[in-house]
């Protein structure tokens, strides 16, 4: 699949209580992590762009509220899924801003239909994957259940994992200050 036949999403919601503070806020050399995610998506030709969980306000995108509120990001996921222009969706979290735009390109490329996580060092990562916009109606189907995992969700259609060879380092989630510390510290020596 090509970067400009795929809708995207950026999951910027969230408690942030690891955090104590919005992760999509957080500033690496300057700008706003949402805005570093945005403006990858945007490098990578993609033009329909949504935020699920933040209202951003940056050019080109669209915020999406979630229809089931305080469900966990498999609830952002479903109403992006519904609203997305095209037939398949990338999904990519805001706290992992240290994503090369490359890696973007390769999974999306690599994507065939279904699902298509990225994985690395035997470790999943459902919020750097692509889905088919089709499977919102499984992602309902899972939120009106007690186990709204993710990882439930990708299991439930025919996943296909690419896997992720470099730095594992670049796909660092902030989810603390002290993997924010980290990841500023990278992005200095890079």
């Amino acid at each position: 699949m090509r970067p400009e036949d795929i809708s995207a999403v950026i999951l910027a919601g969230g408690r942030n209580s690891r955090m104590g503070r919005n992760k999509a806020e957080l500033l690496l050399n300057g700008k706003r992590f949402v805005d570093i995610q945005a403006e990858k998506l945007k490098a990578l030709r993609i033009r329909d762009i949504m935020i699920s969980g933040y209202e951003s306000g940056i050019p080109g995108t669209r915020c999406v509220q979630d229809i089931y509120p305080q469900r966990g990001p498999l609830s952002g996921i479903h109403a992006c899924l519904r609203q997305a222009q095209n037939n398949a969706c990338l999904v990519l979290g805001v706290d992992v801003p240290l994503l090369p735009d490359s890696v973007i390109e390769e999974l999306i490329r690599f994507h065939e239909s279904g699902a298509t996580m990225l994985v690395h060092g035997g470790k999943y990562e459902p919020l750097i994957a692509v889905y088919d916009s089709a499977l919102h109606e499984t992602a309902e189907r899972i939120l009106l259940t007690e186990k709204t995992r993710v990882m439930r969700f990708a299991e439930c259609a025919s996943l296909r994992l690419f896997e992720y060879e470099g730095d594992e380092r670049l796909l660092m989630n902030c989810n603390t200050q002290e993997l924010y510390d980290m990841a500023r510290t990278l992005f200095t020596r890079e």
